[in-house]
């Protein structure tokens, strides 16, 4: 089966996220040094989880363009039922974050989300791979979410 277009580029696109993160997460300079990044680094988890299961739904024929649409296919498809409510929690934290200006405990980012993120990036890797997609990065923001903690 040929990969579908689309899925290479989302792939490249988690793995530039995983990047982000890592610079949110970074010793800042001291003018920077109190900022609170929870509020992106919980956006950046959502994110990821999107950009892979919008990659395994082009596997499916689905071309997602919007979340609407991709919540559709979570909760249409058997394969994505698993990650239906991990998922959902993902997306409401990163909309408090963004249009709340909610902020996040690190202990709440590394209990209750980053597990989240995990269990939907283990089920988009295993499809994609199931979909004959051969070296999907598996990324993992762990060590990065302990900075500073």
């Amino acid at each position: 089966m040929p990969i579908p277009n689309g899925v290479e580029k989302y792939l490249k696109l988690v793995e530039h996220d995983l990047r982000l993160l890592d610079l949110l997460t970074k010793e800042r300079s001291d003018d920077l040094a109190t900022e609170n990044f929870t509020d992106w680094q919980a956006t950046l988890l959502f994110y990821m989880a999107c950009i892979y299961l919008k990659a395994v739904c082009l596997t499916f024929g689905e071309d997602i363009q919007d979340h609407f649409s991709l919540r559709q296919q979570i909760n249409a498809r058997k394969e994505l039922a698993a990650i239906s409510a991990p998922y959902r929690h993902l997306e409401e934290a990163s909309r408090d974050a963004r249009y709340e200006g909610r902020t996040f405990d690190r202990q709440y980012l590394l209990e209750r989300l980053l597990p989240k993120f995990l269990a939907v990036r283990d089920c988009a890797v295993s499809l994609l791979e199931r979909g004959g997609i051969k070296n999907v990065p598996r990324v993992d923001p762990t060590l990065y979410l302990l900075r500073n903690a």
